[in-house]
Protein backbone atom coordinates (compact mmCIF):
# COMPACT_ATOMS: atom_id res chain seq x y z
CA UNK A 1 0.00 0.00 0.00
CA UNK A 2 1.26 3.50 -0.65
CA UNK A 3 1.04 6.57 0.96
CA UNK A 4 -0.36 9.80 -1.08
CA UNK A 5 3.17 11.40 -2.06
CA UNK A 6 4.54 7.69 -2.77
CA UNK A 7 1.59 8.06 -5.15
CA UNK A 8 2.43 12.02 -6.18
CA UNK A 9 5.92 11.09 -6.71
CA UNK A 10 5.07 7.79 -8.81
CA UNK A 11 2.79 9.85 -11.15
CA UNK A 12 5.09 12.87 -11.16
CA UNK A 13 7.90 10.78 -12.51
CA UNK A 14 5.74 9.15 -15.07
CA UNK A 15 4.25 12.99 -16.42
CA UNK A 16 7.67 14.67 -16.39
CA UNK A 17 9.03 11.68 -18.53
CA UNK A 18 6.67 11.92 -20.73
CA UNK A 19 7.19 15.54 -21.15
CA UNK A 20 11.34 14.57 -21.24
CA UNK A 21 10.83 12.90 -24.68
CA UNK A 22 9.15 16.26 -26.24
CA UNK A 23 11.72 16.40 -29.20
CA UNK A 24 11.93 20.27 -28.89
CA UNK A 25 13.97 21.91 -26.35
CA UNK A 26 11.83 25.24 -26.15
CA UNK A 27 8.44 23.21 -24.99
CA UNK A 28 10.44 20.98 -21.89
CA UNK A 29 12.33 24.29 -20.51
CA UNK A 30 9.01 26.37 -20.89
CA UNK A 31 7.62 23.33 -19.15
CA UNK A 32 10.31 23.07 -16.77
CA UNK A 33 10.18 26.87 -15.96
CA UNK A 34 6.46 26.52 -15.34
CA UNK A 35 7.23 24.12 -12.53
CA UNK A 36 8.93 26.54 -10.32
CA UNK A 37 6.83 29.50 -10.71
CA UNK A 38 3.06 27.82 -10.52
CA UNK A 39 3.49 27.07 -6.98
CA UNK A 40 4.12 30.76 -6.17
CA UNK A 41 1.38 31.77 -8.48
CA UNK A 42 -0.54 29.39 -5.99
CA UNK A 43 0.94 31.24 -2.58
CA UNK A 44 0.67 34.43 -4.60
CA UNK A 45 -3.16 34.70 -5.82
CA UNK A 46 -4.51 31.25 -4.83
CA UNK A 47 -5.51 28.15 -6.75
CA UNK A 48 -8.22 29.64 -8.57
CA UNK A 49 -6.66 32.85 -10.14
CA UNK A 50 -3.55 30.47 -10.93
CA UNK A 51 -5.17 27.64 -12.74
CA UNK A 52 -7.27 30.43 -14.40
CA UNK A 53 -3.89 32.38 -15.60
CA UNK A 54 -2.47 29.24 -17.39
CA UNK A 55 -5.92 27.96 -18.73
CA UNK A 56 -5.91 31.55 -20.31
CA UNK A 57 -2.34 30.69 -21.33
CA UNK A 58 -2.51 27.62 -22.91
CA UNK A 59 -6.45 29.01 -24.84
CA UNK A 60 -3.72 31.67 -26.47
CA UNK A 61 -3.92 31.12 -29.81
CA UNK A 62 -0.25 31.79 -30.55
CA UNK A 63 0.91 28.17 -29.94
CA UNK A 64 4.65 27.70 -28.67
CA UNK A 65 6.53 26.46 -26.27
CA UNK A 66 4.34 28.46 -23.73
CA UNK A 67 1.51 27.04 -24.81
CA UNK A 68 2.29 23.77 -24.73
CA UNK A 69 4.04 24.58 -20.79
CA UNK A 70 0.56 25.90 -19.67
CA UNK A 71 -1.28 23.40 -21.34
CA UNK A 72 1.13 20.59 -19.49
CA UNK A 73 0.81 22.41 -16.23
CA UNK A 74 -2.96 22.20 -15.87
CA UNK A 75 -3.00 18.72 -17.70
CA UNK A 76 -0.33 17.73 -14.67
CA UNK A 77 -2.68 19.26 -11.93
CA UNK A 78 -5.51 17.95 -12.90
CA UNK A 79 -4.26 14.32 -12.81
CA UNK A 80 -2.62 14.98 -9.56
CA UNK A 81 -6.09 16.19 -8.01
CA UNK A 82 -7.74 13.58 -9.90
CA UNK A 83 -10.46 15.73 -11.29
CA UNK A 84 -10.96 16.78 -15.44
CA UNK A 85 -8.83 17.48 -17.41
CA UNK A 86 -6.62 20.63 -18.09
CA UNK A 87 -7.69 24.29 -19.61
CA UNK A 88 -11.24 25.36 -18.59
CA UNK A 89 -12.52 21.79 -17.18
CA UNK A 90 -10.00 21.77 -14.40
CA UNK A 91 -10.75 26.03 -14.01
CA UNK A 92 -14.34 25.05 -13.61
CA UNK A 93 -13.89 22.25 -11.85
CA UNK A 94 -11.94 24.31 -9.06
CA UNK A 95 -14.38 26.88 -9.19
CA UNK A 96 -17.05 25.20 -8.47
CA UNK A 97 -16.25 22.80 -5.57
CA UNK A 98 -17.09 24.06 -1.40
CA UNK A 99 -14.24 25.89 0.54
CA UNK A 100 -13.00 22.45 1.74
CA UNK A 101 -12.54 20.54 -0.74
CA UNK A 102 -10.90 23.72 -2.55
CA UNK A 103 -8.18 23.87 0.09
CA UNK A 104 -7.07 20.14 0.21
CA UNK A 105 -6.80 20.81 -3.63
CA UNK A 106 -4.24 23.57 -2.76
CA UNK A 107 -2.41 22.23 -0.26
CA UNK A 108 -2.47 18.60 -2.12
CA UNK A 109 -1.34 20.76 -5.28
CA UNK A 110 1.38 22.02 -3.22
CA UNK A 111 2.65 19.20 -1.35
CA UNK A 112 2.89 17.41 -4.64
CA UNK A 113 4.16 20.12 -6.51
CA UNK A 114 7.77 19.89 -5.01
CA UNK A 115 8.53 16.66 -7.52
CA UNK A 116 7.54 18.45 -10.56
CA UNK A 117 10.50 20.87 -9.26
CA UNK A 118 13.01 18.80 -8.24
CA UNK A 119 12.05 16.42 -11.56
CA UNK A 120 12.46 19.93 -13.45
CA UNK A 121 15.98 19.78 -12.39
CA UNK A 122 17.32 16.41 -12.26
CA UNK A 123 15.37 15.34 -15.78
CA UNK A 124 14.97 18.09 -17.99
CA UNK A 125 18.06 20.31 -16.16
CA UNK A 126 15.78 23.46 -15.87
CA UNK A 127 17.01 24.89 -12.44
CA UNK A 128 14.66 27.76 -12.13
CA UNK A 129 11.28 29.88 -13.40
CA UNK A 130 13.72 32.57 -14.84
CA UNK A 131 12.83 33.37 -18.00
CA UNK A 132 9.44 34.27 -19.88
CA UNK A 133 6.97 32.22 -18.02
CA UNK A 134 3.68 34.61 -20.12
CA UNK A 135 3.57 37.39 -17.45
CA UNK A 136 2.76 37.92 -13.87
CA UNK A 137 -0.63 36.53 -12.65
Amino acid sequence: MQTIAQKDLTLAIKLVTEVSTEEKKDKREAYGRLCHSFPVMVRTCGLCQAVAFSAAKAADGQGGALKYGHETILAHGAAILGTPGGGGGLAAHIASVPVETYMDYTNRLLRSWIYFKRLAVSMLEVSDASGETGGAA
